[in-house]
């Protein structure tokens, strides 16, 4: 649900401005917002701001000489103040890390240059003249160049004025050509006409082979300065990697702490914080304050008239990570409903549907289960693992019910006839789970605008809530009991006809008061016509729940079709072939089968987030609120154990 946010003013001397800072921080539970622009603040900020810069490269520098952490290896635990007893000798080593670090930048610069040259200096290996002095005549003009293998013949042409000779071999050769200074501009008309192209000597002495051997005696030497460089790194790296992590998160904390400070305005002897803060939080914020100092004024108030709160929702601990399905569309309106509470339920359900595979549900929740204990994840990326973790389960619910397992009948794993599925096998009975489908969705589409009555009368609104959503309730439900009697056979009259007028009531009411706001009759009964078109609208969107029906046959059938392919392997009647059809059946078929786990679930999450965004939160939702971000503790390798967090 929402928390109403409250607007803070707090005034306090500068002498306590530090250790406030920090008892807030500790809380979690105060956003801090702009309130000055202090120099002095400013400077601070970026020098906290460059030493995170700092040691985040260092920490880049040390990861090619640390050893990997594992994948599942969960985040180390501190309390802040330990991180900040890091600091002081991290400093020092990622101020060494960085001076060895453009050494061997450069270092290795300078080799991959001297590389270069030698490789450009390789096909002129046996050019006999220095590089620098070979032109200098005052009577003959020297071109110097590289010349396509199939032109060289075209050379004779120029034999009567000029002399070439060529020095390598290959696709493209070298070439130098001599002639008289008279002749030099019809020499390089011709070159022009040719695949030529002009090289010009680096501006070094003695001959390519000479330069080549000098160059490669530097890199000689660059090498070894390189291993030197890379042990110095090695041995200034090696078991302080845990070390420079925690010093990392203690500079996050500092940074953050001094963009909070930034943001304070001061006077001579006082500063003033303005933000927001959770209504429920507001006791811990003044205990915090408290406990610094008793010399402060705190006021804590409702937002006025234009000022618009950070969004912030508390759930219960089921259907939190369901608010990173929530984000991916938008944050609710800090004065509308927040929607999780009410999709979760659906979410969970129509997942599983959309799955119905009851083994890959079972791998799913296991490696989320997995990934959760042993990773201990936070944040978002916590929050994504158990929506599919639920999902996983929903799944295995719904394989039991109308799927399979890993493609095959349950009735052929457990050795039952006509046991499973226990509602119905959507292979056979296609319009029996369309029907399941649409009824689903009618329910969704129906509970939305339930939420949108909701919404209004929580607002002292009940013209909307009658007019524009009581009223398509009426229709939607009247014409639904209407169809309903018309199909099943000893159906009293009577229903049909309380659907029918139901309905009948919703359009009347439609017509009528859609659009109470305009004055003329015309204009009223124009909209109203309109807004009955809207039925089209609502018949789509049950329409598109076909997607649970498709999704679903269509995740056992790829499972089933993966299982033939590799049965199609193992049927050789040469034993030999046999057992090696066999071992290549069961490593296809674990890929396959995590293929299919993969693919299915990524579309099991988009289409179902997809039905909520627009077939649900269409109805009721009120988007556009700005994520509360309290100041805290945004640390990447280390958990701080202080006070719990308000927010994830």
């Amino acid at each position: 649900m929402i928390v109403s946010m409250k607007r803070m003013t707090l005034v306090a001397h500068k002498a306590d401005e530090t250790g406030i800072l920090n008892a807030l921080q500790a809380t979690r539970a105060v956003e801090v917002i702009s309130g000055g622009q202090d120099n002095v603040a400013q400077a601070v900020l970026e020098r906290a701001q460059s030493r995170l810069q700092q040691l985040g490269d260092a920490l880049k520098a040390m990861r090619p000489y640390t050893q990997k952490k594992s994948f599942f290896a969960a985040p180390t635990e501190a309390r802040a103040e330990e991180l900040f007893l890091m600091l002081p000798d991290a400093v020092a080593i990622s101020e060494q890390l960085s001076a060895l670090s453009r050494e061997l930048a450069a270092t290795k610069s300078e080799i991959d240059k001297n590389e270069t040259l030698i490789d450009a200096l390789r096909p002129w290996e046996a050019f006999p003249a220095d590089m620098q002095t070979y032109q200098v005549s005052k009577h003959v003009k020297f071109f110097t160049g590289i010349i396509a293998a199939s032109d060289v013949e075209k050379l004779e042409s120029i034999e009567a004025t000029a002399e070439y000779q060529l020095f390598n071999e290959g696709v493209m050769r070298t070439c130098v050509i001599a002639c008289p200074l008279d002749d030099a501009k019809s020499v390089a008309n011709f070159l022009k006409s040719i695949d030529w192209t002009d090289y010009v000597f680096p501006k070094m002495p003695g001959t390519p082979a000479e330069a080549m051997e000098e160059l490669s005696e530097k890199n000689r030497t660059l090498n070894a300065k390189k291993v030197e460089l890379e042990a110095a790194m090695s041995d200034t790296a090696t078991g302080r990697n845990g070390m420079m992590e925690r010093a990392y998160d203690a500079s996050v904390i500092e940074r953050d702490r001094a963009r909070a400070a930034a943001e304070l305005v001061r006077s001579q002897a006082t500063f003033q914080l303005e933000g927001w803060l959770p209504a429920d939080k507001e006791e811990a914020v003044t205990k915090a304050v408290g406990s610094v100092t008793d010399a402060y004024y705190l006021d804590v108030r409702d937002p006025d008239e234009g000022e618009v709160p950070p969004s912030y929702v508390e759930n219960k601990p089921f259907v939190t990570p369901f608010e990173q399905v929530t984000n991916l569309y938008s944050r609710p309106d800090p004065n509308g409903i927040d929607a999780t509470p009410y999709m979760t339920p659906f979410y969970v359900l129509m997942f599983g549907m959309m799955m119905s595979e009851a083994g890959y549900g079972i791998v799913l929740s296991l490696l989320c289960f997995l990934f959760l204990k042993l990773k201990k994840p936070t944040g978002a990326t916590a929050g994504f693992t158990r929506v599919l973790f639920w999902g996983g389960l929903s799944t295995i619910v719904w394989g039991v019910l109308i799927g399979t397992f890993f493609g095959l009948d349950f009735d052929v794993v457990f050795g039952t006839v006509n046991v499973f599925p226990l509602i119905l096998d959507p292979m056979t009975d296609p319009i029996g789970m369309l029907i399941i489908c649409f009824s689903l969705g009618f329910l969704h589409i129906l509970f939305g605008l339930f939420l949108k009555m909701k919404v209004a009368f929580s607002r002292g609104d009940w013209k909307t809530a009658i007019y524009d959503s009581l009223s398509w309730v009426l229709i939607l439900i009247g014409l639904v009991v209407f169809g309903i009697s018309g199909v099943i056979a000893g159906m009293p009259a009577i229903v049909g006809k309380v659907g029918m007028y139901m309905a009948l009531l919703g359009a009347i009411v439609i017509l009528l008061f859609k659009g109470r706001e305009s004055k003329s009759p015309v204009g009223r009964t124009a909209q109203g016509l309109f807004e009955l078109y809207q039925i089209s609208g609502y018949l789509s969107d049950i329409l598109s729940y076909s997607r649970l029906f498709a999704l679903g046959i269509a995740t056992g059938v790829i499972a089933t079709v993966f299982n033939n392919l590799c049965a199609m392997l193992m049927t050789s009647p040469n034993i030999i072939l046999k057992i090696l059809g066999t071992a290549i059946a069961v490593v296809l078929l674990i890929i396959l089968q995590g293929f299919g786990i993969a693919i299915n679930t990524l579309g099991a999450f988009v289409h179902t987030a997809r039905l909520q965004y627009v077939e649900f939160y269409g109805k009721f939702y009120e988007p556009g609120g700005r994520t509360f971000q309290p100041l805290g503790y945004r640390t990447k390798h280390v958990r701080i154990t202080d006070e719990t967090s308000v927010t994830e």
